[in-house]
């Protein structure tokens, strides 16, 4: 049992060394003893809608879909955004679509944005 036990905490530190448990705590457990059901990158994916950043350097986040509104925070080149749905908002560069972000509370202009899902209105 003890063998186990340690073969199953080095696979777990293992694992999220590598990344692929994220940030969900190893050793947690309910009230029943049991350990919870652990959220997987799967269940993030399946979540939302996937986009990724196609500007160089990186694309602004704003508090309203225009260029005139408050930046929330910069999403640079690469990233993977989970994109909650979009909405008509000011034009950049012939595409006047906005993508809500969530995770800022705010937008993205879609120009900047090569979305991977199908990403609904509003």
């Amino acid at each position: 049992m003890l063998k186990r036990k340690k073969t199953a905490v080095a696979l777990a530190t293992g694992a999220m060394a590598l990344g692929l448990l994220g940030a969900a705590p190893v050793a947690a457990t309910t009230a029943t003893g049991h350990a919870p059901a652990m959220k997987t990158w799967e269940d993030d994916w399946k979540a939302t809608q996937r986009g990724v950043v196609i500007a160089k350097p990186g694309v602004l986040i704003r508090s309203q879909p225009t260029t005139a509104s408050h930046e929330k925070g910069f999403i640079p080149r690469g990233e993977i955004v989970w994109i909650d749905c979009k909405v008509e908002g000011q034009d950049v560069f012939g595409n006047s679509l906005w993508y809500k972000i969530g995770s800022h509370n705010g937008f993205i202009a879609a120009r900047w944005v090569k979305n991977v899902d199908h990403i609904p209105f509003c």
